[in-house]
């Protein structure tokens, strides 16, 4: 019984999520490692306020792949007991 993982990912909103997550938590990762390099508070200031942003869109995006995922597995259950 396996899902159809194209088609889950498929989903208009996982692909917002991943259209701005990955940017957003590729952004704090490198204003993390810059502001280290530089000694920049500033550089500091804009991870601190990025990396939240990331980790909720991140948290957002498994939590609605998972609800997606369990759906689909319901939906072939359902489908492949109507055959039998």
């Amino acid at each position: 019984m396996n899902i159809d993982k194209k088609q889950v990912r498929s989903d208009r909103w996982l692909k917002l999520m991943m259209r701005t997550g990955v940017p957003i938590g590729i952004v704090s990762v490198v204003c993390l490692w810059l502001g280290q390099w530089l000694a920049s508070p500033a550089l500091g200031s804009v991870f601190l306020v990025t990396m939240p942003i990331a980790l909720v869109i991140g948290f957002s995006y498994n939590i609605r792949y998972v609800i997606l995922a369990v759906r689909a597995r319901r939906q072939a259950v359902v489908k492949s007991s109507e055959h039998e």
